[in-house]
């Protein structure tokens, strides 16, 4: 038999005042380790895309250079590249990049020839 929220309220009223407040701070513990795995979360949130941005920047500007390649950027570092994605994919790994930001680099100034 599972327990409840009303089954827990009225075993918490009936508790001594002691253990009462041995309740509220375990969860005032509680709360607070939500909120600081909610800010680590948003604080990830932020910096990948601020990598995401310092990699469109990069890309931006390295393009010709790179042209018909899989480059992994990591920000705005250059961390392989290479006309294999496969093997640009393991030497990113290789380098400690747990999930590789890659990117095809193609001449997009072509027409498309479609119907």
């Amino acid at each position: 038999m599972q327990t409840n929220l009303e089954q827990v309220t009225k075993i918490i009223r009936t508790l001594p005042l002691e253990d009462f407040n041995k309740v509220r701070e375990v969860l005032d513990e509680e709360e607070q380790e939500c909120k600081r795995i909610e800010t680590d979360k948003k604080i990830g949130l932020e910096q990948r895309i601020e990598k995401f941005k310092k990699a469109e920047k990069w890309l931006s500007k390295n393009r010709e250079k790179y042209m018909n390649q899989w480059v992994c950027l990591e920000g705005a570092r250059l961390v392989a590249h290479g006309t294999d994605a496969l093997e640009v994919h393991r030497k990113a790994k290789e380098a400690g990049i747990e999930i590789p930001f890659m990117e095809h680099i193609i001449d997009e100034s072509l027409p498309f020839g479609g119907w």
